[in-house]
């Protein structure tokens, strides 16, 4: 193997390439549907962490309570390796990869009124809608055990 500089240095190019772009991808993650009367959106430095704001029913009072939950969801994360080297040593490490739980940065519950609103939070949120009525002309349940 030839150790002149410029083909080493074409192959260090190619594995922080490589490095590069295997550290920022990310595959896609499951998520599951929220409830209506939640907002789910991405948030801080480029979308990295997950603001979750879920909303009660609005009391007597106009009063609500709300529940604001900051933090990174659970994912997998891709293996990653490292290697450094100099004229007379080389060295790589390797980091395995796997799933990583959920880390909340943040969690707060709160009362909100429609005129104190955070103007980066969503109004109230509606309560998910209530199911329909049985319809009035079916027919009674059987009762078990007659005959």
């Amino acid at each position: 193997m030839s150790t002149h500089p410029i083909f080493r240095a074409i192959i260090g190019i190619a594995a922080f390439g490589a490095v590069a772009f295997v550290g920022t991808y990310s595959p896609p993650v499951a998520r599951a549907d929220i409830p209506a009367n939640c907002d789910s959106r991405p948030w801080g430095f480029l979308g990295r962490e997950t603001r979750v704001i879920c909303d009660s029913p609005i009391r007597p009072d106009g009063y609500w309570t709300r529940d604001r939950i900051i933090g990174i969801p659970a994912h997998y994360e891709n293996a990653t390796s490292r290697c450094s080297n100099s004229r007379y040593y080389s060295n790589c490490t390797y980091y395995p990869g796997g799933w990583v739980s959920t880390h909340i940065s943040s969690q707060e519950t709160y009362q909100v009124r429609a005129d104190n609103v955070l103007p980066d939070e969503p109004g109230h949120m509606p309560d998910p809608a209530p199911l329909p009525p049985p319809p009035e002309n079916s027919a009674p349940p059987p009762t078990p055990g007659r005959d």
